[in-house]
This record gives C-alpha cells, structure tokens and sequence, in this order.
C-alpha cells in the first residue's frame, strides 16, 4: 500500500510539472486574442467606399454638367464630364482594402491549432503576392510604401512562427500602411480625398447661389423659396459625405490600433472597431437614400 502511495504521488508530481509545458505549447499555437473581426472590418470599409466614392462621383458629374451649360458648347463627349474619383482610383482602393481582408483572413486562422507551419506560408505566400501586385501602384506613394513594408515582413517570416510572433512582425508595416490610408483619405476637408469632395460641393453650392441671385433680382418669390431648399439639401449632402469620409479615416486608424492591441494581447481588439465600420456602413446608406428619396418627391 505504502508503494501504491507512493506511485500516486510520483504520478501526481510528472502531470503537475507537465501541465505548464502542455499550456506553453497550446499558447504558441491558439493565441488567446480573437483575430477575426480584422478582414471583416476590412471587407466592410470596401462597401464604404464603394457607396461613398459613387456619391462623390455624382456631385462631381452635376458640377460638370452646370459648367458644361453656361459655357455653350456644342458637342457633347462622356470625358466633359470627369468623375471625381476616377474608376482606376476606387478600382485600386478596393483592391488595397481587399488585400488587407486577405491578410486579416489569415489571421483569423490563428485561432486554429496545430497549423502553424501551414499558416506561415500562407503568409509568406501572400507577401509574395503583394511584392509582385501593382495594388497600391498610383494611389498614394505612402500607401504603395505600406504595402511593400508589409509584403516584405511576410515574405521575412520564419517558418513555423507563432501566432504572437506575426503579429509583433507585421504590426509595425499593417500599422504604417493603415496610417498612409487614412491620410490619403485627408485629416482635414481641404486634404486627400476629403479635399477633392469638398471642392467640387463648393462647385456646385455656388451654382444655387447664381441661380437664386437672379430669382431675386426678379423677386420670384417661389422660385426663390424652391432654391433655398435645394441649396440647404445640397448642404445636408454635402455634410453627409464629407462625414463619411472623415468616418472612413477614423476606422482605418481604429483598425490600425487594434492591430497594435492584438499585437500585445488584448483579447477582443477587433470588436469596437468592426461595429464601428457595420454602423457606418449602415447608416451611410440610409442617409443617401433618404437625400434622394426627398429629390425625388420634389
């Protein structure tokens, strides 16, 4: 009986020391942070920009068509009428934001055990990819810098690297690439694209004014009034839109963030900035049904 004991014990002290070394190997495979929420909040800020782009398209085309009036002209060609992001500019941006959801893709796979040599070349596979792509070609020097940073860090990656060891890898580079997006997209509305669309609302705010400077000066009065409110709609878009695009830098930077917090460990760093970017989208689209909802009940 004593011996039995005395098994037991032995048996108890070899499982207890085990335990650790067992916990240590299940952590280098199963990060305890959810990374799932990074390529949907990505595939969800390519429908932002899908919606808000095709607005600012709109404007910029009305613009073009008051100035095309005044100015005479008798022949009539699609290219007197220049949108304000260009198809190749959203064309790019939805690859950029495409290759990021693929990137966020694979790490959501780091939730997975007992991959992690598969996983690194997916990784480095997409490193790969990204060095040869022209993805970022022409949308902005500090986002085509971004994305060569990143391609770079992954294609770097050791083999069979572990969940922790990717994240602090590319964090830095997913970070500078997030940042540059934003900055393209403008901290302000007389920079990036935030710019463009502000200018061309000035455009055609200004074209109301012209026209309710005439109706005044032959007191119309309900013409008058009619010009009034579509100029107060027009600056309701207008406000629309440009908060839009402030939205749309503000999630990136979130994004961008969160991929630091998951980096050192933070559980659910995903979670805010996804409802974020699905609450934005969703509202976004509400608002620019509601504006044309009312034009077309006028």
């Amino acid at each position: 009986m004593p011996d039995m004991i005395m098994g037991n014990a032995i048996r108890r002290g070899r499982l207890a020391a085990a335990l650790p070394l067992l916990a240590a190997a299940s952590c280098a495979t199963t990060p305890s942070t959810d990374l799932t929420g990074f390529g949907r909040a990505a595939g969800g800020l390519q429908a932002d920009v899908g919606t808000t782009f095709a607005e600012a398209n709109r404007v910029a085309r009305s613009v073009e068509v008051d100035r095309f009036v005044r100015s005479g002209t008798i022949a009539l060609s699609e290219r007197r009428f220049p949108p304000a992001v260009p198809p190749e500019v959203t064309a790019r941006w939805h690859a950029a934001l495409g290759d990021l959801a693929r990137y966020g893709n694979l790490l959501a796979t780091l939730t997975g055990a007992g991959r992690g040599g598969e996983q690194t070349d997916a990784f480095r596979q997409l490193g790969v990819q990204l060095a040869s792509g022209t993805t970022a070609a022409d949308l902005d020097p500090g986002v085509s810098a971004g994305f060569a940073a990143l391609a770079g860090a992954l294609v770097d990656l050791r083999a069979q690297s572990t969940a922790r060891d990717i994240l602090h890898r590319t964090d830095p580079d997913v970070r500078r690439l997030l940042v540059a997006m934003a900055d393209a997209v403008g901290s302000s509305d007389a920079e990036g694209l935030r710019g463009t669309v502000a200018s061309n609302w000035t455009a055609a705010l200004t074209a109301y004014q012209r026209t309710y400077a005439v109706a005044a000066t032959e007191k119309v009065d309900a013409r008058q009034r009619q010009i009034v409110a579509d100029y107060l709609a027009g600056v309701d878009k207008r406000d629309a839109q440009l908060a839009s695009l402030a939205g749309l830098r503000s999630s990136l930077l979130g994004l961008a963030d969160a991929h630091t917090a998951a980096a050192a460990g933070s559980r659910r760093p995903f979670d805010e900035v996804l409802k974020d970017v699905n609450d934005r989208v969703v509202r976004t689209e509400a608002t620019y049904r509601a504006v044309e909802k009312a034009g077309d009940a006028k």
